[in-house]
């Protein structure tokens, strides 16, 4: 892995919360143009090291966001008004029958969900 790709994937997986590509631009310094990020994260990806999910507000737009891959998915939280990522505690599929059957003929192999309010500090 070159040098850019890990400062990419070390900006990541350090992260807390999900990171769209500007702002890991920025938090790497700078350092590398946007470009270079983009394809960066693209081979991240399609190693598996890192995993993404498109998230869609009024104010920003349709952004992709990047999570370090991990063993147990994660859902989130998103404030509307600062527009941090908080982690949810629980999965409401987690104990849920929907992973082991059809819904309609529809095989379910994955899921995320991103909930939308306002944090305790925005509130």
């Amino acid at each position: 892995m070159t040098s850019k790709r890990k400062k990419i994937y070390n900006c990541i997986s350090e992260s807390s919360s999900p990171l769209n590509a500007s702002q890991i631009h920025r938090e790497t310094g700078n350092e590398m143009d946007l470009a270079t990020v983009y394809r960066g994260l693209q081979y991240l990806e399609e190693g598996h090291y890192i995993s993404s999910f498109v998230f869609s507000c009024d104010e920003r737009g349709m952004e992709r966001y990047y999570i370090k891959a991990r063993t147990e998915h994660t859902h989130y939280m998103h404030c509307r008004k600062c527009h941090r990522f908080f982690p949810m505690p629980l999965c409401p599929f987690k104990d849920s029958m929907v992973f082991e059957k059809k819904i309609d003929g529809f095989l379910v192999e994955n899921h995320t969900i991103t909930l939308t309010g306002l944090c305790s500090t925005c509130q």
